[in-house]
This record gives structure tokens, C-alpha cells and sequence, in this order.
């Protein structure tokens, strides 16, 4: 059974290599404790919204399955690093343990802005309908495309 860590202590995010067709992607490594030893398996949850975060900022749960059987009552260390494929709008993540959550940023990173496909892309080729195929727009008097 997976569960929440007790306390996440640093967090470092940094952007992979950017491939501007591609989402983007960032790794991400978290260090934290656990209130017992036998803690496995560390891994972050990214939340899922509705609707965009105004602050740009992506919060991920820092999980870890929690031990069965006997464990020694010690708080021990735990780090997980991870990689995400992450929406244009993210500037930062946000890592939540069940007593805190630490927050980083991607150095010098602003939101991506959507780019609408040029015009005449999102047909796919060959045309699936034979019977039926987009009308080509004809050109205004002045040569100008509407």
C-alpha cells in the first residue's frame, strides 16, 4: 500500500532536452523521511487538473509503499528522482509529504504558448473519404487568402 512520506526536505526540477514537436519533459528529485525503515518503492503522483494552475506550478504527491511486518522506529531517508511528461503551462513542481511540501522552479523557464497548427496540417493524408474533400479557398482580388 502506497502512502504519503512523512516530510519532503529538497527538491531540484530540471528541463530535459527540449524537441520543440514534443511535450515537454523534466526530471525531477525529491529527498525526504519516513518514520520507520522498510519504506520501498518511491515514486511521485502528479496531480490532475481541470483547469491550468494560474501559478504555473504542477503538484506531485512524494509516495512510497509502506512497510509490512516489523520495521525499526527510526526516521530514515528517502529520495526518489523521476521523469514526466508535463503540459506546456508548467514553470515549477510542487512536492507534497503528509507535513509539508516544498515547492522549485525550472531555472529560467516561462509557460510555452500553445502554436495553432499551420494552415492546411490535421488532414490526414491519404483523405480517408473519397467521395467527399475540403474545398480549396480562392484567393481575394488583391491575391490576399481570407
Amino acid at each position: 500500500m502506497q502512502s504519503l512520506v512523512y516530510s519532503v526536505e529538497k527538491v531540484d526540477v530540471e528541463e530535459l532536452l527540449v524537441i520543440p514537436e514534443n511535450p515537454r519533459a523534466i526530471s525531477i528529485t525529491a529527498h525526504g523521511w519516513v518514520p520507520t525503515t522498510g519504506w520501498s518503492h518511491p515514486a511521485l503522483s502528479p496531480h490532475i487538473y481541470v483547469m491550468p494552475p494560474r501559478d504555473g506550478i504542477l503538484d506531485v504527491s512524494f509516495l512510497a509503499d509502506v512497510p509490512t511486518g516489523l520495521a525499526l522506529q527510526v526516521f530514515t531517508r528517502i529520495r526518489v528522482v523521476e521523469s514526466l511528461l508535463v503540459p506546456h503551462w508548467v514553470i515549477g513542481v510542487r512536492v507534497h509529504a503528509s507535513t509539508n511540501r516544498l515547492e522549485a522552479r525550472i531555472a529560467g523557464l516561462t509557460p510555452r504558448q500553445e502554436e495553432p497548427p499551420p494552415p492546411g496540417q490535421g488532414v490526414p493524408v491519404p483523405w480517408p473519404f473519397p467521395w467527399w474533400a475540403p474545398k480549396a479557398v480562392p484567393p481575394k482580388s488583391d491575391g490576399q487568402y481570407p
